[in-house]
């Protein structure tokens, strides 16, 4: 007997049939066992969180994203995860909390409340790894070089490095926090995208910090733009030479096969914005948009009134699935 309601799924919701939901479980158990290998210890964080204490310093920005609703049982509002390195950093500071170095990683769904970029959906699976308690070169480096050798351990060839540093971004878009929230958005939109016209559009010709915007959608390439930068921006500060001299010796200490192209882009705008220092993404092949990328986010979550340093990265497993197919 046919049913007379029409099954289907919401709008940006996608499920896994066979046999490419076993070849999705083969790679997250891949990358699990890398990243405990590497001394990562593996967590399973719920699902649920309450809303009120979402994404700790980032509260805002994370529940912006977050599907959220009452819960019958307790009648606080809870919500589902629309991401997992801020829950790690939250186990790290009241679960775990020493003052040592921990290393975790994970892997889990999550679901948000606007479509990827990457698949058009609203879930996926999220497979991560992080560091807290080190704030040195060292931990950036062991991050970067983790995310890389996660892609080509599943398999993945042509791989390009970006790599940008969120509180150099930051520093130059903080000249126009007067902008209301929204036109504010449009105007890290037109960043995004580069496009000159469109902030033309946003911020007056008469302003003064309009050039360094401007200068800024044009702050990518090899690292030779590194050097233009300083020239360019010397006038923000010591902070913002600073930034640059950290992505130059970052670069000057990897150490990857000639296979691995590295891209500076100075304009990077990540996902989310709790990253304030080196931010990084991963691109294979065709691909226009990131499988992979990461960054440092000290002080997300903080312990004894400290800022926590903490970097990481995760992949969006599906995506990275779907490219090793192409």
């Amino acid at each position: 007997m046919n049913s007379k309601v029409r099954w289907s799924l919401p709008d940006g919701v996608d499920e896994l049939l066979a046999p490419k939901a076993l070849e999705v479980e083969k790679l997250r158990r891949k990358l699990i066992d890398l990243y405990v290998a590497a001394n990562y210890e593996f967590i399973i964080p719920p699902l649920l969180e309450l809303s009120e204490t979402l994404g700790g310093e980032a509260h805002e920005e994370i529940s912006s994203y977050a599907f959220s609703f009452q819960d019958e049982l307790t009648g606080k509002e809870l919500s589902i995860r629309p991401d997992i390195s801020e829950q790690a950093s939250r186990i790290d500071a009241y679960r775990i909390s020493s003052k040592d170095v921990i290393r975790l990683c994970y892997a889990g769904d999550v679901v948000k409340r606007r479509a990827s970029k990457v698949l058009r959906s609203r879930t996926t699976i999220q497979v991560g790894a992080e560091i807290f308690g080190d704030s040195s070169i060292d931990s950036d480096l062991e991050s970067i070089n983790l995310m890389i050798k996660s892609l080509q351990e599943v398999g993945l060839k042509d791989i390009t490095l970006s790599l940008g540093h969120a509180g150099f971004t930051a520093t130059i878009l903080a000249l126009f926090q007067d902008l209301d929230d929204s036109t504010f958005s449009l105007l890290e939109e037109a960043l995004i995208r580069k496009s000159k016209s469109d902030i033309t559009n946003i911020i007056p010709s008469d302003d003064k910090n309009l050039p360094l915007l401007i200068e800024l959608c044009d702050m990518y390439g090899s690292e030779e733009i590194i050097g233009k930068a300083k020239d360019v921006y010397k006038a923000l500060g010591t902070n913002v030479i600073g930034y640059l001299e950290h992505l130059s010796q970052i670069i000057q200490k990897l150490n990857f096969d000639k296979s691995i192209k590295v891209h500076v882009d100075l304009g990077e705008v990540q996902g989310f914005k709790y990253h304030n220092g080196i931010v990084f993404s991963a691109y294979s092949g065709s691909a226009g948009y990131a499988l992979a990328k990461g960054g440092r986010y000290d002080g997300l979550r903080k312990t004894e009134d400290e800022d926590r340093p903490a970097i990481g990265f995760d992949l969006d497993l599906i995506a990275v699935s779907n490219i090793k197919e192409n």
